[in-house]
């Protein structure tokens, strides 16, 4: 007895003494069975409603964004949504029979697109951490007890098997894609309320996801951090824990919801406000697209509607590289690419300020431009023929075609000469 009690003892001592860690994991509660909207509780402490509760919770909502039982053609679309900017649902607008409706189970993604290089984002109350890449056979592996979220662009192996949704085939709005983007987790994710610079419409393939929607007009009342570089932002609140002493506002502003099951879409307008819940095995897309004045439907008299289109059969502005999210520079021998891109840069702004070529210039350029000490001051200082530090839609639409290339092979992706080449084999 003593004998053991002296093992005990040293044992504890050892555990109170040491640096020993242990990471012990538990897999995420996958359930999709939660109340939402939010059955409100008036407070009856002299607390303000809703206080340290979830966004959402301060105020019933005004009602449901408006719904549709399919997916407008572009024409349509522009017209009652997309002009004007007002969210729509549509129920069952994607194709289930789809393969990554049918397919895409954890296992048939390991052994499929396992050593695809994606990124993986940790995501905090009121706060985005940046994203770190890995396989996506590791993630899977872990996502169910790690505090990860995959956010990505689509692999491009993985797009030919990703339907591509009806309203989007023809026109600006296929002239003008950005980006098809891949969302993952286990569920219990809850994201900041933010908005996007560009246009959304978000599909759902599998679980469960929740949104709240807030007019752009309320956005002060929510601390926003926002990049006016790249045109985006995100409230610092956290979300899940509104502290309604020190953000009153909050709890008085306005907001409409909507749940999204599989196959069902929802249209994010630029600058709208928006948070997103996701519940269980959480697996959807993002087609995003450049808000544009106006919209030509050059193209949609001859388009077949009816007819299935894969994500692999459409061009966007960003795609993925080695896992890293950079400018499709593909075409980039044909200078009128560098010209499509910077009038998708101007999205419905008047001017197109150089900080926002700036940005893309980082995103486009190749290791030999950093090797030159390239600098995007210098790239944009060829295009601004005018010298006012921002471009219009006539300045680029004017822009000579040498011009654009010599910007290209000149700043953003210029070529090792023959002899820098050899000096590098030598190496």
């Amino acid at each position: 007895m003593i004998f053991l009690e002296s093992m005990l003892f040293r044992l504890i001592a050892f555990l109170m003494t040491s640096s020993v860690h242990c990471d012990i994991l538990f897999p995420k509660d996958t359930s999709t069975d939660f109340v939402f909207p939010p059955k409100i509780r008036r407070s009856t402490s002299g607390v303000p409603d809703g206080h340290l509760r979830p966004l959402g919770w301060q105020r019933p909502p005004e009602g449901k964004v408006p719904e549709i039982t399919e997916a407008p053609e572009p024409k349509t679309f522009w017209e009652s949504h997309v002009r004007d900017k007002k969210p729509l649902v549509m129920r069952q607008a994607i194709n289930q029979s789809s393969d990554c409706f049918v397919k895409w189970n954890d296992k048939y993604l390991k052994n499929t697109y396992g050593d695809v290089i994606i990124e993986v984002t940790k995501k905090k109350p009121g706060k985005i951490e940046e994203p770190h890449m890995m396989t996506l056979k590791k993630f899977l592996l872990r996502y169910n007890l790690e505090d990860w979220y995959l956010v990505s662009p689509i692999p491009p192996p993985m797009t030919t098997e990703v339907p591509a949704i009806k309203s989007l085939l023809c026109g600006t709005f296929r002239d003008f894609l950005q980006e098809a983007e891949m969302w993952m987790s286990s569920g219990g994710t809850s994201s900041p309320i933010h908005y996007d610079q560009d246009h959304n419409i978000h599909c759902l393939i599998a679980g469960r996801k929740d949104f709240i929607m807030v007019h752009p007009k309320f956005k002060d009342r929510f601390e926003m951090k926002e990049n006016k570089e790249i045109g985006n932002g995100y409230s610092t609140i956290d979300a899940e824990m509104v502290n309604v002493y020190d953000h009153p506002k909050v709890g008085k502003t306005a907001w409409k919801w909507s749940t999204l099951w599989p196959g069902d879409c929802i249209y994010l307008p630029a600058g709208h406000l928006h948070q997103v819940r996701s519940y269980g095995r959480s697996l959807s897309t993002s087609i995003l697209w450049t808000p544009t004045r106006a919209f030509n439907d050059t193209g949609c008299a001859v388009t077949n509607m009816s007819e299935p289109v894969a994500l692999s059969e459409l061009s966007f502005i960003w795609k993925l590289y080695d896992g890293q999210r950079l400018i499709n520079t593909d075409n980039y021998d044909d200078p009128e690419t560098l010209r499509h891109h910077l009038l998708a840069l101007m999205r419905d702004d008047p001017k197109l300020p150089r900080e926002r070529f700036f940005h893309y210039f980082e995103k486009a350029r190749n290791d030999e431009s950093r090797r030159k000490e390239q600098t995007p001051h210098a790239a944009f200082r060829q295009l601004d023929l005018k010298k006012k530090n921002y471009l219009t839609v006539r300045d680029i639409q004017r822009l000579p075609s040498n011009l654009l290339t010599r910007v290209v092979n000149n700043y953003i992706r210029p070529q090792a000469d023959e002899v820098e080449e050899l000096l590098k084999d030598e190496l």
